[in-house]
């Protein structure tokens, strides 16, 4: 169970997840820590199998198997491309490198699974209210959050992070990450100002509104235990290595801001983990050290902005936590603290109080300090660190730390280039991505790709005053328009089971109205797709009923020429009931029935989700999406005139002969390396199927010999979906787009289309 630290409430984890903040403003924390034995056995497990295992002893109320849920739909290879975590050991000395996920930054760690024990909390308790996360971040938890929450169909996210208060990579990979779902928005002030805003909506948020109100910051405890996992990971890895002997003690030095990091690490003290010291590292923003000197909580003073911005905090909100403990859990008395802290800016320990305090020691770096420990630790150790980092570094070196020490390495230096440059002594009279190419240079170290890709973005800073965020937090706007792609199903030996979604687009707009109505569409209502697909939502769901204004906008895939047309209706009509939900399913829900009224999710699939899927609909949906090679070029080659998906059907063989199967089966086998490798040779041997193109392709008019032009240039070609349109795939060469003008009697248009990776999307 879990209680709070300003009363009795007590709640179980999935509520605590859910809820965020107690009903009384306090954090929730464990009513009691378990305790683990970390023996031999434990040595050799994975980051997966540990945090399998961590989860069990706090996640009171998820099963193993949703624990394993979670666990494998986060730690994966896409958020964790280059593994979970590194560990760089120089004698007594160990980094703990934190900066491996899809942000480059700690938060990852926490972030990318709290969208899932979110998820399974909802299920768990028949919530199926719209989750609207609202996020302060001092610069690398917006990042993390928007990134993670995006990839969820049942969030919206909106960050607020400091004007000119976080760096310029991390801004830009903050609006990297923002679509229509999720938002991030700058306002006027510093963290603090954010937080205290954030926590004023929470107190405030009406109930009962359909919006279920959540926080992925550190506050949240489904934020704070994944990070418990780490510090257990990194004290086993140590002994595994024989940097550590298995019982022995070891100090962690936590760059700290708003103290949810270092309080993780007490936590895995508290549970067996034989952590000596914890040295909490500030800037020059030095409210906590001042705190672990004196016992007095003191935010009275100038807030500065440092060359470490994500602890440019004064209120550490996370330190209510560790005073909950020092009080010997008595919410009362962190009632007065957190009281006092709002009236007069400040609050004292007395000296038991003190003495509970007595594992941490606090220090802080100047900005100066900070840009020479960079200096030391590259001249020292060949080793670069980011600024927070070389907090942490610099007070370990002050301080004089006796024994084996672990320092968190909380961020990617690439984050904070003019910090790095200027601390390595070069020219920094230059932009950041301009920089970063040269620090690559100078120290011979790699360009992350999450940092490279951010130079594409085109995405600029959106200012806005706290009146203006919120209206958008508490407006709940039902109307949204919804663009769903293209897609060519079948893929040749992939019959019924593959399809790609390709940049042709239809969109629909949705509005809440009085009765049901389709803009300028002159047949019965009643047999429109879009609609039908609508009303489906609410028929399974048993939800009350949201009439609709459907307007049909901007819908440039054809119809009847096996680009599925048809698939853009359903995905769009289902995706615009569930918004009038306010977004209440997720996306395993919604495919299930975008697939029951499509019949097989060759088609659905890819427009709903995006890029290359491949289905199986045995015994339950099975999806798995691929990713296609960038080399490839794909060409859709459409005629001027449409082929019946019934006439299509027909046209397939009854029964298949028993070597003609196998020889299919084994094209289906190699699909998702073809395309994943950008093979040709291979793509054209899937593409010979046994199965749909020798059935189809005589029904579209001069289609063999449109097949033997494209082949002749060197093209893959298949029989898109039922047809009539033939896809030509190349390993880079492109098409002329009147290669099919001299066929008599069919004019073909060739249109050069790209892998739609995004999949249907939908726009306030």
């Amino acid at each position: 169970m879990y209680i709070s630290t300003r009363s009795n409430e007590k709640l179980t984890a999935s509520e605590a997840i859910l809820k965020g903040l107690a009903s009384d403003g306090g954090l929730f924390i464990p009513e009691v820590f378990p305790a683990v034995k970390f023996d031999e056995k434990w040595i050799n497990k994975s980051y997966q199998e540990l945090a399998v295992e961590i989860f069990k002893l706090f996640l009171d109320d998820y099963s193993e198997e949703e624990i394993l849920y979670c666990v494998n739909s986060a730690y994966d290879k896409i958020n964790f491309k280059n593994g979970m975590v590194g560990i760089k050991t120089f004698d007594n000395l160990s980094f703990l490198e934190l900066y491996k996920g899809p942000t480059l930054a700690f938060k990852d760690m926490a972030l990318t699974i709290l969208p899932f024990l979110i998820e399974v909390a909802k299920r768990k308790h028949n919530v199926t209210d719209k989750s609207l996360i609202l996020v302060a971040t001092s610069g690398d938890t917006g990042g993390a959050a928007l990134s993670s929450f995006m990839k969820s169909g049942t969030f919206d996210t909106v960050v607020l992070y400091p004007d000119k208060g976080v760096s310029e990579v991390q801004e830009k990979q903050m609006l990297y990450y923002t679509d229509a779902r999720t938002k991030a928005f700058a306002i006027k002030g510093n963290f603090d100002d954010c937080q205290n805003y954030v926590k004023q909506v929470f107190a405030e948020y009406p109930k009962n509104n359909g919006v279920l109100l959540s926080s992925a910051n550190s506050i949240n405890i489904g934020r704070l235990i994944p990070q418990v996992i780490y510090y257990v990971y990194a004290y086993l890895k140590g002994v595994k290595s024989n940097w550590l002997k298995l019982g022995e003690s070891f100090n962690v030095c936590v760059p700290t801001g708003n103290f949810g990091d270092i309080f993780a690490g007490y936590i895995a003290k508290q549970i067996g983990v034989p952590i000596d010291r914890l040295i909490c590292a500030s800037n020059v923003n030095k409210v906590l050290t001042d705190f672990f000197e004196t016992g007095v909580y003191d935010k009275n003073r100038e807030f500065k902005k440092s060359n470490s911005p994500a602890m440019d905090i004064l209120i550490s909100s996370n330190l209510e936590r560790l005073v909950y403990l020092a009080t010997g859990r008595n919410g009362e008395r962190v009632n007065e603290f957190m009281a006092s802290l709002k009236e007069s800016g400040k609050y004292s320990l007395n000296d038991s109080e003190r003495e509970f305090l007595k594992d941490f020691t606090g220090g802080f770096s100047t900005e100066e300090e900070t840009l020479k420990s960079i200096n030391k630790a590259f001249c020292d150790f060949k080793y670069l660190i980011d600024p927070h980092t070389a907090v942490a570094f610099d007070c370990y070196n002050k301080l004089n730390i006796k024994g084996k020490t672990l320092i968190v390495s909380t961020a990617s230096p690439y984050k904070f280039p003019g910090t790095v440059a200027l601390a390595l002594n070069m020219d920094t009279n230059k932009s950041e991505f301009e920089l970063i190419k040269d620090i690559s240079k100078v120290t011979n170290t790699e360009v992350p790709h999450g940092i490279s890709k951010l130079q594409l973005s085109k995405k600029t800073t959106v200012l806005k005053t706290k009146e203006q965020v919120k209206d958008i937090v508490y407006y709940n706007n039902l109307k949204v328009e919804i663009k769903v792609p293209a897609t060519s199903a079948n893929l040749g030996s992939g019959f019924d089971s593959a399809g790609i979604a390709l940049t042709l687009y239809n969109t629909f707009m949705f509005e809440k109205a009085d009765k049901d109505e389709v803009v300028n569409y002159n047949g019965d209502i009643e047999n429109y797709l879009v609609l039908k697909a609508y009303r489906k939502l609410f028929e399974k769901t048993g939800r009350e009923y949201v009439p609709v204004k459907i307007t049909p906008k901007r819908c440039s895939v054809p119809s009847a020429r096996g680009l599925g047309s048809s698939s853009t209706c359903i995905v769009a009509g289902i995706m615009g009931a569930n918004y009038m939900l306010k977004n209440a399913y997720g996306k395993e829900f919604l495919l299930d029935l975008m697939t029951e009224i499509e019949g097989h999710p060759d088609n659905v699939a890819p427009a709903f989700l995006g890029g290359l899927v491949m289905a199986c609909n045995c015994d339950g949906l099975k999806v798995n999406r691929v990713n296609v090679n960038n080399n490839l070029k794909i060409f859709a080659c459409i005629p001027n005139f449409e082929l019946s998906t019934t006439k299509a059907r027909e046209a397939l063989p009854k029964t298949l002969d028993f070597k003609d199967a196998v020889y299919t089966v084994s094209g289906a086998c190699m699909l998702q390396s073809a395309f994943e490798k950008g093979d040709l040779t291979l793509i054209k041997r899937v593409f010979k199927d046994k199965l749909h193109v020798p059935y189809r392709l005589p029904l579209i008019k001069s289609g063999e010999e449109a097949q033997k032009i494209l082949e002749d240039l060197g093209f893959a070609v298949t029989v898109s979906g039922a047809g009539p349109t033939l896809l030509a795939v190349s390993d880079g060469k492109d098409l002329p787009l009147n290669a099919l003008k001299g066929i008599d009697g069919v004019k073909w248009t060739i249109k050069r289309l790209h892998f739609d990776k995004k999949g249907a999307v939908a726009y306030d």
